[in-house]
Formats: structure tokens, sequence, C-alpha cells
């Protein structure tokens, strides 16, 4: 199920991301977004057969994003319906030396809750017409300020990418070979999760999937002929470079 731990998360997230490569099988994902639904009524609504549509809900219920939950109906037999399970997004950043897919649940999706319709039709309309004031209200105010952070995130976006090609400039000036570059650019993207701004020859090592000494001697050697390596030893003997 999608976020269930984070090494299983971004799996999860290419595997949505493929599922809605399809404009059918967005087409249904929108249509739940409205309201719960059997297979029948999707099949006539997309007008693809229920074969289909049973094997797309089938998938978004291995992802974890719809259930199939059975009701009963006074006009007719039991019915399996798809219910969307929780509100999320998916933010994607591509940009010099980024690559990023991000999921983010927003919200569970809550069960409907029936009401007791009220007798009079004056007090109904009363009651809808202001629920439904609340709930524009409501959403105009939140899109608002989504549209304001989406402006951030266009500025911030940038200003991260003008970064990196400054970065990317000065390493290709200053560094000729590719597998050189790679190990300096791979220290600058851990650093910038690591508050203390070093990474241990061990993790570099593990990350990039290069044998130890290897590596070692090579970021040695780029340490003595570049000005921006920086190496050092703890009390255990453990190596630790920075930028």
């Amino acid at each position: 199920m999608l976020g269930n731990t984070e090494e299983n998360r971004e799996l999860d997230v290419f595997e949505l991301l493929e599922f809605l490569s399809n404009s059918t099988r967005r087409s249904i994902l929108e249509l739940l977004a409205e309201e719960d639904l059997y297979s029948f009524q999707l099949s006539r609504l997309l007008d693809i057969s229920p074969r289909i549509v049973a094997k797309y809900l089938s998938e978004l219920e291995n992802l974890g994003v719809v259930s199939m939950v059975e009701r009963g109906s006074d006009k007719g037999p039991i019915r399996k319906y798809a219910k969307l399970n929780q509100a999320f997004s998916l933010i994607i950043d591509v940009g010099q030396n980024t690559f990023n897919v991000k999921y983010f649940p927003t919200s569970e999706v809550p069960e409907k809750i029936a009401k007791e319709v009220p007798k009079q039709k004056d007090e109904l309309r009363i009651q809808v017409t202001k629920e439904f004031a609340d709930i524009r209200n409501c959403v105009k105010e939140k899109l608002s300020i989504i549209q304001k952070l989406d402006s951030q995130r266009k500025t911030i976006g940038q200003e991260i990418n003008d970064a990196y090609i400054r970065f990317n400039e000065i390493v290709e000036k200053t560094v000729y070979n590719y597998h050189d570059r790679d190990i300096i650019r791979s220290i600058f993207k851990i650093l910038l999760n690591k508050p203390e701004n070093k990474v241990s020859l061990t993790e570099l090592s593990s990350r990039m999937r290069i044998w130890r000494g290897d590596l070692g001697d090579r970021l040695n050697q780029l340490a003595s002929e570049t000005s921006f390596i920086i190496l050092e030893k703890d009390k255990r003997g453990e190596v630790w470079y920075s930028i």
C-alpha cells in the first residue's frame, strides 16, 4: 500500500505514475474523486468493457488508492463499490541535477454520513444554501493558498536550478574526468541533507557502489588536485569529506 514505509514509497509512487499514464485510468480516478461507483457504472460512463474496468480497479486497490466495499440497495442486489481511500498530491521536480518524485497524503477520505432530510423544504433549502456557501468559501480560500505555494515553488525551483548550474559550471571547468565529476556531485547531493556538512567514506562508498579502497584513493587524489574537497579523519579512523 502506498506510503507504508520509506523503503517502499518510491516504488509505489512510480507504480502510481505508471497507472496514471493511461487516460482511461485517469478518468476512472477522476470519477471516483466525485463519488463512489460500481464497475457497471464506470463501464457505462467511460464506454469501456467491464473486464477492463475490473482490471483497473484491481490495480488501484493493490496500490492502496481505492477499496472495494459492498453496499445494499432498495432497488437491486448488493453491489461492490469502488471507494477512494485518501486524497494525495504528487510533486515532480526536474531540473539541473534534480529529479524528485514525492507522494504526499493530504487527508483520509471519510465515509459519507447519511443525514436525515428535513421534512420542510424551506429548511432543506436554507441548510443546503448555507453549506454550499461554506464549502465554496473554504475551497476558494484553499485554492488561493495553493496558487501562492505553486508560485513560491516555481521561484524556489528556479533558484535551485540556477544554483546547480553554477555548481556544475565550476565542477566542469576544474575537473576533467567524468567519473571524478560524478563523485563530486554525489558528495554535494548527500551534503544537502547533512546538518554537519560532511559525509563519511563508508556512506559515500555504499551510496555510489564503489569499493571503499578505490574510492578513498581517488578522493585523496582529488583533494590534492582541487581546492574544494576537504577530508578529515576522526578518532576511530573514519574518513570524512566535505565541499
